[in-house]
């Protein structure tokens, strides 16, 4: 009998904000995967879930490309889905990825290729904590109150948007900013918005670092998981 394929987001990366449905779905599934960097076959994910599984359940990688190269991670995606379906006969498979599934994530690129693959696969999307809401509980900042307005952009566009729509929208989140910080740093400037925006790297992990004001790109190197709250209201 066919297997149902879950998507499952594992939250923000605090072993503690794994949801309960998403813990029982892992332990039950005959396949876990897990998306990982190609570069060095490592994933948060399987850090955060490790914590609450017995030794003797596997974990198996998926190698993903690090790139913007459409070509390469549609070759990736391919390649996965394939290794996804073939397990999807076995039994039910869960993937597992940081954050939400419906959010930013890998899972959405390699389920489609799956469905292409096999049309009668039935899939369940099992939500995570996002990034986002980690950032503003731990920065203790109200994203939106009333009829305000919340945009979520990634960090690659992030200049842009904030040219066009910064001070427009009461709030705007960036996602992984470290590639185009200098150029969303003056975006900020130039829409006198830098008072108005927190970061935090690594948000929920040891090496956590948060930025109560954010400081020139010049003079600070932000890692590949930072996140800016432009705008919000701050509780405390």
């Amino acid at each position: 009998m066919l297997g149902k394929l879950f998507g499952i987001g594992v939250g923000p990366g605090d072993p503690e904000l794994l949801t309960i449905k998403a813990l029982k779905v892992i332990k039950e599934a005959a396949t876990v995967f897990v998306a990982a960097s190609s570069k060095n076959n490592y994933s948060l994910a399987a850090e955060v879930v490790r914590p609450h599984l017995p030794p003797e359940k596997e974990l198996l990688f998926l190698p993903f490309p690090m790139t913007y190269d459409r070509d390469l991670l549609e070759e990736a995606w391919e390649v996965n889905a394939r290794k996804i379906v073939s397990a999807l006969k076995a039994g039910d498979v869960a993937f597992l990825t940081l954050g939400d599934p419906c959010f930013y994530s890998t899972f959405s690129y390699v389920a489609r290729k799956v469905v292409k693959l096999l049309p009668e696969v039935e899939i369940e999307i099992i939500p995570g904590i996002t990034a986002a809401q980690a950032a503003a509980a731990r920065l203790k900042i109200s994203l939106s109150e009333g009829e305000e307005t919340v945009l979520f952009a990634s960090g690659t566009r992030g200049g842009e948007v904030l040219k066009r729509l910064g001070g427009q929208v009461d709030t705007i989140i960036l996602y992984k900013v470290y590639r185009t910080a200098d150029k969303i740093y003056e975006a900020l400037k130039e829409k006198d918005l830098l008072k108005k925006t927190s970061g935090i790297s690594f948000c929920g992990y040891p090496q956590e670092r948060i930025y109560s004001s954010i400081p020139s790109p010049a003079s600070q190197k932000f890692p590949y998981f930072t996140l800016f709250i432009v705008g919000g209201k701050k509780i405390k």
